[in-house]
């Protein structure tokens, strides 16, 4: 049986790795990360991509604290087989997509920090539901004053 989605390629379109010189492993490290993305249709109406930007430990106190800074923008391109609904198409990019990018993403920031000093690093487990609320809620938000001013 074939997927509704298909997670067809991604590309790293940046990724920058600093490691802190001053970080002495403890036995537990918290950091902040922010993970921003956008969904874009491609041409036909079963086509998506969607660019990601992930940051973690940006503040000067949170890199203090922790092994590494890190910032990637990755892209991820998607499909749905020919004759998939609207409503299965609009259920299931947005969160589908956006964990099977963030998976990618995993193992890119892994690759990469484990010939680093302080040694791989794996990005956090994320709640993705909520994530897709909030900026499903946003952009409500911004469409009612944008629907207000005209």
């Amino acid at each position: 049986m074939q997927a509704l989605l298909n997670f067809d390629d991604y590309f790293v379109e940046e990724i920058t790795v600093k490691s802190n010189p001053d970080y002495k492993p403890k036995d537990k490290v918290s950091g902040e990360s922010s993970i921003s993305f956008e969904i874009k249709q491609k041409g036909s109406e079963l086509f998506f991509m969607m660019p990601m930007t992930i940051e973690v430990n940006k503040t000067k106190k949170a890199f203090s604290a922790a092994p590494y800074y890190i910032y990637l923008k990755i892209s991820g391109f998607f499909s749905f087989p020919e004759g998939t609904d609207e409503e299965t198409i609009r259920k299931m990019i947005g969160l589908n997509g956006l964990v099977m990018l963030y998976g990618a993403a995993r193992g890119v920031v892994a690759q990469v920090t484990a010939n680093c000093p302080h040694g791989k690093f794996v990005l956090p487990s994320r709640n993705f539901v909520e994530l897709v609320k909030a900026k499903t809620k946003a952009g409500t938000k911004r469409k009612t004053a944008r629907e207000k001013a005209s």
